[in-house]
């Protein structure tokens, strides 16, 4: 009788929950617990095309890579590499970057090649991939739309781990600046630089959020994944069609979830509770070991994955990186490069969360090409050259050690 009352209970209390999740958001937050578990709630929200019985979770697509983050982000974590013998993704995490070197997008198909659309709109295509010497070699399959531009350059990218990184809002530029070496003045090969993104107002902030450090705060990476991912605006993209270009007609004229014009489907209220859950994620900690700590120092690597970085309040945050772009050689790179990134150039990449990564058998690097550490160094060149041939010439016993330690991390 209890347990009957008490699932009775759970019942009649479920659609308060839902409803609470329904009613209109408050336009500002703080990064208390109920926002918090509130945007773990809409990172975790399914979204659905507009129109719906509700408008405060329709407007998903037309065209779309998932219908949640969580789907890309399982657990907030990076998403699936693996690669099926068709040359096709298994799972969601992979997604197909568009870009020309002008920084601007396909003419027809947009900044990415959506996989997934709705009833009445012509999908864009599917991802393909063939794998030579261990490199991954994306192209655009099945094209709805025609061939691509031919200037259309196309990337691989993975959906990175998110834990602890929302936390980078917390390092000073000053602190970020102050780990600059352009012109290689210690003589270590390591020539990073912080990326300059140009604002609005004519200034200038540094970007340290994405694969080429193309965000400098977490709303503009959430509101990018709002537009290219699901489809839906957001205040600082306000096209409710998402990445449709006038090109592809059925789905500029499909319902979108816009209550009033120039209102967005995700309000301000909404990027800022999930960027709110995404700050409030701890980095994920490991148990320290001196010897491995120790060669990783000696070997280089720490010279770009710097262990830890301080933060306004006065503590420091784990993530080895220095958040700055490093040429990492002709293995690595993109077919072109964009206005303020180099085709080599990519930002380091924060080790924190790889344990996890590695457990549930994911790849590492941008496009999830290494299986393990030893082969992700293996792709090491560019100004991580130096790092890659100390590494090689470590004897098996400090090689394993060093790959231990990084594993773990």
């Amino acid at each position: 009788m209890v347990a009957g009352r008490r699932a009775h209970g759970r019942r009649r209390l479920l659609p308060f929950l839902l409803a609470a999740f329904l009613l209109p958001l408050p336009a500002t937050a703080g990064d208390d617990g109920l926002d918090i578990a509130i945007g773990k709630a809409l990172f975790e929200r399914p979204w659905v095309p507009a129109p719906s019985s509700t408008r405060a979770n329709d407007g998903l697509g037309p065209l779309f890579d998932a219908r949640s983050c969580s789907a890309c982000h399982p657990g907030a974590g990076q998403g699936a590499t693996a690669i099926n013998q068709a040359g096709r993704p298994e799972g969601l995490g992979l997604v197909l970057g568009l870009f020309r070197e002008d920084g601007g997008p396909d003419p027809v198909y947009g900044h990415r090649l959506e996989t997934m659309t709705l009833p009445g709109v012509p999908a864009e295509g599917a991802i393909g991939v063939t794998v030579m010497n261990g490199r991954r070699i994306p192209h655009a399959d099945e094209l709805g739309y025609g061939p691509l531009d031919a200037a259309t350059q196309v990337t691989l990218r993975v959906a990175p781990d998110l834990r602890g990184r929302g936390r980078l809002e917390l390092v000073d530029d000053a602190a970020i600046l102050a780990l600059e070496d352009p012109d290689d003045r210690n003589g270590d090969g390591v020539r990073g630089r912080a990326r300059r993104l140009e604002t609005p107002e004519g200034g200038s902030r540094i970007g340290r959020f994405g694969w080429k450090a193309s965000h400098a705060d977490l709303a503009g990476q959430t509101s990018e994944a709002f537009s290219l991912d699901l489809g839906l605006s957001t205040p600082r993209r306000l096209e409710p069609w998402g990445d449709c270009t006038p090109a592809q007609t059925a789905c500029r004229n499909a319902p979108h979830g816009r209550d009033a014009e120039g209102e967005p489907e995700i309000t301000e209220a909404i990027v800022s509770r999930i960027d709110a859950y995404l700050r409030s994620l701890k980095a994920p900690a490991s148990e320290p070991d001196r010897r491995g700590a120790k060669l990783f120092a000696a070997t280089g690597c720490a010279a770009c994955h710097h262990p830890s970085l301080p933060t306004r309040d006065g503590g420091h945050l784990a993530l080895f990186t220095d958040v700055l772009l490093h040429d990492m050689g002709t293995g690595l790179a993109d077919p072109a490069g964009v206005p303020g990134a180099g085709a080599a150039e990519w930002r380091t990449a924060p080790l924190a969360g790889l344990s996890r990564s590695l457990a549930r058998g994911l790849g590492l690097l941008h496009d999830g090409r290494a299986t393990n550490v030893a082969e992700a160094v293996g792709w090491h060149g560019g100004e991580a050259s130096g790092a890659r041939m100390r590494f090689d010439a470590l004897d098996d016993r400090q090689r394993r050690i060093l790959i231990d330690y990084v594993s773990s991390l």
